[in-house]
């Protein structure tokens, strides 16, 4: 379990990325005309637009498979880190993050529209603060937990360190908000590394005599 969890949060946040960056080459012209300004206010409508271009399902795809990878992420690494102040709480919440991930598979609504509220945008706008929250409480959580760790106490340090500077450059404007998604998905893969690199390779057998 613990060597699939670390796949998984390998492979999560390389394959949200990519997906990211392709979508946003090729829709950049349908993320311009639907409000996106990427300098000026990135987060209005970036990446959960992208769900609605010409090939919006790969978005609404990715955002259901990189959510189902950091759950499993988060059980494994949970394992992988026995014992420690705060319990259960720091995977638990990486679990939640995971799952509202997921659920921002529902497609927003555009920014500009002449229509209502749909219930779909809720959900998918309800889902990204739960995320959020969730995911920057994990990081916290998890930090007085790995420092109690002998395995982890180094990476206690940087989770404190990426912890705050995830939250400052939630709330600063701009292109800090890219800033923000590169730190939160580099922890998760250095983390994940750590977690393959701890228990990830079989204990060598003792040869036969």
């Amino acid at each position: 379990m613990i060597r699939t969890a670390a796949v998984a949060g390998m492979v999560g946040p390389a394959l949200f990325v990519t997906v990211l960056v392709v979508l946003t080459v090729f829709q950049y012209d349908f993320m311009l005309g639907v409000g996106w300004r990427p300098l000026g206010d990135p987060a209005g409508a970036w990446p959960s637009a992208l769900a609605l271009g010409p090939y919006g399902w790969l978005q609404t795809a990715n955002f259901v498979v990189s959510g189902l990878l950091l759950m499993v992420f988060a059980v494994g690494l949970d394992i992988g880190v026995m014992g420690g102040r705060g319990s259960r709480g720091g995977p638990v919440l990486l679990f939640v993050a995971g799952m509202a991930m997921a659920l921002m598979g529902f497609e927003t609504d555009p920014i500009r529209r002449a229509s209502p509220r749909t219930l779909h945008g809720w959900i998918h706008d309800l889902a990204f603060v739960l995320f959020v929250v969730a995911l920057l409480s994990a990081l916290f959580f998890l930090w007085l937990r790995f420092r109690r760790n002998p395995l982890w106490e180094n990476h206690a340090r940087y989770t404190l360190v990426i912890g705050i500077l995830a939250a400052i450059l939630l709330f600063l404007p701009g292109v800090a908000y890219y800033l923000f998604v590169a730190v939160v998905l580099l922890w998760i893969e250095l983390t994940a590394i750590r977690l393959w690199l701890l228990f990830g390779t079989p204990p060598a057998s003792s040869p036969r005599t």
